[in-house]
């Protein structure tokens, strides 16, 4: 019993801590605020909830036992178990995932004049906008993808600077 103790002294505050920590760096990536270290913090140190849920399921076993005895505990357990399986079908449609991902992904890898039109811009339009932000551009033929690997910023700012 007092190895069960000692653990419930060390499994306790990790897995409180380890919840904070997960929660509030989860909820600002969901807000799509990413300061700092948020989102390495987020995917690496959850693993600290995952040790201190383990280690806390061990020092309450018991307790553990008798939650999921009852229809309550065994029908939360049955709902989150569930869930997990619902979260790994893919739900995005024909090809999956962010339709907007997919079109911006389609606009990096075509050339500019194509992406010009597309923003109700002529090619000399759109040449004209990004180089007036400081951008060099060799011709309207490049993608959108080596202007911004030749002007080393994110092929999402070319597209931003366009739209």
């Amino acid at each position: 019993m007092k190895n069960r103790s000692n653990l419930r002294e060390w499994a306790t505050p990790i897995t409180i801590g380890a919840f904070a920590l997960s929660a509030i760096t989860g909820i600002m990536l969901f807000f799509k605020i990413q300061l700092g270290l948020v989102k390495p913090a987020h995917e690496w140190l959850s693993w600290l909830l995952v040790v201190g849920t383990i280690l806390h399921l061990i020092a309450n076993w018991q307790a553990f036992v008798l939650y999921i005895s009852k229809p309550v505990g065994k029908g939360i357990l049955i709902f989150f178990t569930l869930l997990i399986c619902v979260s790994f079908l893919p739900l995005g449609g024909e090809h999956g995932g962010n339709p907007v991902k997919r079109i911006a992904d389609t606009l990096i890898q075509n050339p500019l004049w194509e992406v010009a039109q597309a923003a109700n811009h002529s090619p000399d339009e759109a040449m004209n906008i990004l180089q007036s932000k400081g951008l060099h551009i060799e011709s309207n033929k490049q993608t959108i993808r080596e202007i911004a690997m030749k002007n080393n910023i994110s092929p999402m700012d070319v597209l931003n600077v366009i739209f």
